[in-house]
């Protein structure tokens, strides 16, 4: 008797494993319903924005491509039709493209259409200045690379095995000496990072 109901909850969790995606997608394709409303009804085209972007991401979590696509189209549109003042196109371009930067699910068509169409609006602001800011965040995200994670450090070993019952001797790692001009100065590292932090004068 209770292996069986054992068994039955068992099969009922496979079951609910098995429609998630389902589930995330009609959940998802829900909020852009109440999120178009937002945008168009009730006239809050910021909020819907950002909304749009978050539904974004998600979607670019789960693997839902088109999802995903479909969502940077509409955060378009609302950038496009709704938002006009000089500093709040150069906010919502950047939030999009920031968004885009750390989008991983597109195939090389989808994303090359995606951050062409951000850094033509970066273009078109009505300010050189934030002409050039959106532009040059944007042209980031054409030279991303994929994330690989870094070797694990190796220990050398100075000698063979110490002594029985004993662990064997390691050598500590090769310290560069620092020379007298480096001493007390700021040494510059030029480093490519994927996660980008936006400064954006107003």
């Amino acid at each position: 008797m209770y292996s069986n109901r054992s068994t039955s909850w068992r099969s009922d969790i496979a079951v609910q494993e098995s429609n998630w995606h389902s589930k995330v997608s009609t959940i998802l394709k829900f909020v852009r319903q109440l999120t178009s409303i937002l945008a168009t009804s009730v006239e809050a085209p910021t909020i819907a924005l950002r909304l749009f972007l978050l539904s974004a991401q998600i979607a670019d979590e789960c693997g839902f491509e088109d999802l995903a696509y479909d969502f940077y189209v509409q955060a378009f549109s609302v950038y496009e039709d709704s938002i006009s003042e000089s500093r709040a196109q150069l906010q919502a371009i950047t939030l999009i493209i920031g968004t885009l930067a750390s989008a991983k699910v597109f195939n090389v068509d989808n994303f090359d259409t995606l951050i062409t169409k951000a850094a033509l609006h970066g273009a078109k602001l009505l300010k050189k200045s934030h002409q050039a800011t959106a532009v040059g965040l944007a042209s980031h995200l054409w030279w991303q690379e994929p994330q690989l994670h870094p070797p694990p450090t190796k220990v050398e070993e100075t000698e063979a095995d110490g002594p029985e019952g004993e662990p064997p001797k390691l050598k500590a790692p090769d310290q560069q000496p620092v020379s007298p001009e480096m001493d007390g100065e700021e040494v510059g590292v030029k480093a490519v990072s994927h996660h980008f932090q936006f400064n954006i004068p107003l």
